[in-house]
């Protein structure tokens, strides 16, 4: 694999506010985050350059280049939009139009979600705090741009853990979403501590990575307790709703908590029957998270999907994948045409919620 890929190295353009040789957002306090995804977007023209002169049929990329669009159009080129969050997380976001519409700019506005859609949202200090890492060009504005420019949509899930979500997407994107599976990484630092946890539970902060990796696939109960940073609230309260963990309560305005509540949500895990239910329904998960062959047809399937891709059809149809979800090794590159009235239907539905939730 490794004698397959070409790195090509662009420096990243240094602006103003950025310190000298920071790269990556993990060297940078949350309210300098900005300044690195303005430098980021100054790699547009050098990157047009390459791809001019490349052969280059695909472009795989995550939520930053809201300008690639435009450039892959003008090239002939075409978009993968690879997302490391799961579905629901998209699915609460609501659809592409309402990211780059005018219902979702204040913090307020993301605490809730049309009901039709999703029943879990951001909570309003995780908003506020989210909003500190946005530029001009807010995170919403870039996703919504970029779902709506690519031809592909695929994320680190899979049909197994969120079928009805992922159907959902299909119909709320409108083009295929083909889940690339859920990507375990390497553990081997963490396994062996991780296994003398026999009765055990686990604290996250509810990184999407942490969970796959080092909680649900060693089977210990999971508390979290969210960093109010991109995903992690949300990946809480679906952990808590799926009830293989418990999100220890923060104050919805400031984030602030007390001792006691942390104290009390361990004790419930680690002591009282609640905590045996969700020690079970873990372990049960790790059919899915722990499923080496699903992973790898995920994998199969996306790689086949990429290559059997006719792209005449994903502008102007919409796409839901086939019925045989249940089966790991089920042919995943066949998609079932929907009609238009899925958007219309969907798109009401959101407004219509937007305007309640106004009008409260």
């Amino acid at each position: 694999m490794s004698s397959s890929i070409s790195f090509v190295e662009f420096s990243l353009p240094q602006i103003q506010g950025l310190p000298a040789e920071v790269e990556s957002i993990s060297e940078l306090p949350i309210d300098q985050i900005p300044s690195l995804k303005k430098a980021y977007d100054k790699l547009q023209d050098p990157l047009t350059e390459f791809l001019k002169n490349s052969n280059v049929n695909w472009i795989i990329h995550d939520f930053a280049p809201y300008w690639l669009p435009r450039v892959a159009t003008l090239l002939g080129m075409n978009l993968v939009f690879f997302s490391t969050f799961n579905a629901t997380s998209f699915v609460s976001m609501g659809p592409p139009s309402a990211l780059l519409g005018d219902l979702q700019q204040r913090p307020e506005d993301f605490k809730a979600v049309p009901e039709n859609l999703c029943n879990i949202a951001m909570k309003l200090h995780e908003t506020v705090n989210y909003q500190q890492c946005m530029d001009d060009i807010s995170d919403f504005q870039r996703v919504g741009l970029l779902i709506e420019g690519c031809q592909v949509v695929t994320m680190r899930t899979c049909f197994e853990f969120e079928p009805d979500e992922v159907k959902l997407l299909i119909k709320v994107f409108q083009k295929p979403v083909v889940p690339v599976g859920l990507l375990p990484p390497s553990l081997q630092c963490h396994k062996t501590w991780i296994k003398e946890m026999i009765n055990g539970c686990f604290l996250s902060q509810g990184g999407w990575s942490s969970i796959i990796g080092a909680l649900i696939k060693f089977g210990r109960a999971l508390i979290v307790f969210s960093g109010a940073s991109a995903d992690q609230g949300l990946n809480a309260r679906l952990l808590h709703g799926r009830k293989v963990g418990l999100e220890i309560e923060r104050n919805e305005t400031d984030g602030s908590f007390t001792s006691d509540l942390v104290a009390e949500t361990i004790r419930q895990v680690m002591m009282e029957p609640k905590g045996e239910a969700i020690r079970a329904n873990v372990w049960a998960m790790r059919e899915i998270f722990d499923n080496e062959e699903l992973s790898n047809n995920c994998l199969d399937g996306f790689t086949r999907f990429i290559e059997e891709f006719a792209p005449s059809g994903c502008h102007s149809q919409m796409w839901e994948m086939p019925h045989q979800l249940n089966s790991t090794a089920g042919v995943r590159n066949k998609w079932l045409l929907y009609t238009a009235k899925c958007k219309q239907e969907l798109n009401f539905g959101f407004r219509t919620a937007c305007n309640k939730r106004q009008r409260r």
